[in-house]
C-alpha cells in the first residue's frame, strides 16, 4: 500500500470513529488529513516557520506552544475551545498564528498570551493545528477517550457583554470550496421566500458578509466584531457554515441547516439527532436530499413561529 493510500485509509477509519464518539483512536487517526512528504526548506526562516508542527507522542512540556488555524474558519471556531484546556499543560505559554481576522476573537480566550508574527515569536516553541489540539490533551489525559454527552466548552465559551435584541438572524449561503460546499449554497429565491414569511413575525437581518434582499445586514469588520453582534441576536438561522458554528459558540440559540446526512460533518452524528454534544443552544434540522431547501426552512419556520 503506497503512503497516499495509508493517509486515506486512516482518515476514513477517522470519520468512522469519531462519528461513533470514540475519540480515542478517532483523534489520533485524523492526524492523518495531511499528506506531509519530507520538504526541502527555502528561502530566509523566522523562530515561527521554523518550529515544527506537534505529531502525536511528541513530548510539549517546557514549550511555547503556537496554535494554529486549520480547515476551514467553522472548524477552527469549534476545536478552539480546548485552547482554554492548554494551560493545564506544563508548558511557557500559548500564542496564536491563525487568519488575521479570527486573531482578535481567538485573543479573548483564557490562556491565550498574544499573537505569534515572524517578527515576534516565543522560543522554543512549536506549533499545533487546532484541529490537532484535542488529540494532544489526549496524550496528557485532559479528555476522555469517548465523547461526553456534553463537550467542554457546549454551553457556550465566547461571553460577550451586550444588549439583547429581538432580532433574527439569517445565512443561506456561504461560498466556501469545502468537501460538502453544495449544501451549504441555498437558492436566492428559496432564500428570500423564506425571510418574507419569517420577517412576518420576527426582525429579521442578514447575515451575509454583501448585502443581499434583506434590507439590514449584520456588517462585522472581524470575527471578534461579528460575534459581539452575533451575541446580541435572539436566534440565529444558517446553513451549516462558520455563522452557524459562532452562533453555538456563543450560547445563541442557533437553528443550522444540516441537510442530508451524506454532507454533514461527523460531530453531528448519530444522523437525524435533533442536538448536538458540542452545542448546547443548537438545533439540527435534516433533510433528504440537500436540495430540499423548502423542507429544513418550513421546519425552521415551526421552530421560530409556532
Amino acid at each position: 500500500m503506497s503512503e497516499v493510500n495509508l493517509y486515506s485509509r486512516n482518515m476514513l477509519r477517522s470519520m468512522d470513529e469519531l462519528k461513533k464518539g470514540n475519540w480515542n483512536p478517532g483523534f489520533n487517526l485524523y492526524e492523518y488529513r495531511y499528506y506531509d512528504p519530507v520538504k526541502i526548506p527555502l528561502g530566509a526562516k523566522s523562530i515561527l516557520t521554523r518550529a515544527p508542527f506537534w505529531k502525536p507522542g511528541f513530548d510539549v512540556r517546557g514549550l511555547h506552544l503556537v496554535v494554529t488555524n486549520d480547515q476551514g474558519i467553522g472548524d477552527t471556531i469549534m476545536h478552539s475551545r480546548f485552547i482554554t484546556m492548554l494551560k493545564q499543560l506544563p508548558i511557557k505559554s500559548v500564542h496564536i498564528a491563525m487568519t488575521r481576522s479570527l486573531h482578535p476573537l481567538i485573543e479573548t480566550l483564557d490562556g491565550v498570551s498574544g499573537v505569534a508574527t515572524d517578527l515576534i515569536c516565543p522560543s522554543p516553541c512549536i506549533r499545533v493545528k487546532v484541529l490537532s489540539v484535542p488529540s494532544l490533551l489526549m496524550q496528557y489525559g485532559l479528555l476522555p477517550d469517548k465523547q461526553p454527552e456534553a463537550v467542554y466548552g457546549s454551553s457556550g465559551y465566547f461571553k460577550f457583554d451586550v444588549e439583547k435584541t429581538d432580532q433574527v438572524g439569517f445565512c443561506w449561503r456561504s461560498d466556501n470550496s469545502s468537501w460538502n460546499a453544495e449544501a451549504k449554497k441555498m437558492p436566492p429565491e428559496v432564500a428570500e421566500e423564506f425571510y418574507k414569511k419569517l420577517k412576518k413575525k420576527h426582525d429579521v437581518v442578514s447575515l451575509q458578509i454583501q448585502p443581499d434582499f434583506m434590507p439590514s445586514y449584520l456588517d462585522g469588520k472581524d470575527w471578534l466584531d461579528t460575534a459581539k453582534k452575533l451575541s446580541a441576536l435572539k436566534a440565529i438561522v444558517s446553513v451549516d457554515t462558520a455563522v452557524a458554528h459562532l452562533g453555538g459558540a456563543l450560547g445563541v440559540r442557533t437553528i443550522n441547516l444540516i441537510g442530508a446526512e451524506q454532507y454533514a460533518g461527523w460531530f453531528y452524528f448519530p444522523a437525524q439527532s435533533p442536538k448536538t454534544p458540542w452545542y448546547d443552544s443548537m438545533e439540527l434540522v435534516w433533510y433528504e436530499p440537500y436540495t430540499n431547501w423548502k423542507a429544513g426552512l418550513n421546519e425552521a419556520l415551526k421552530k421560530l413561529c409556532p
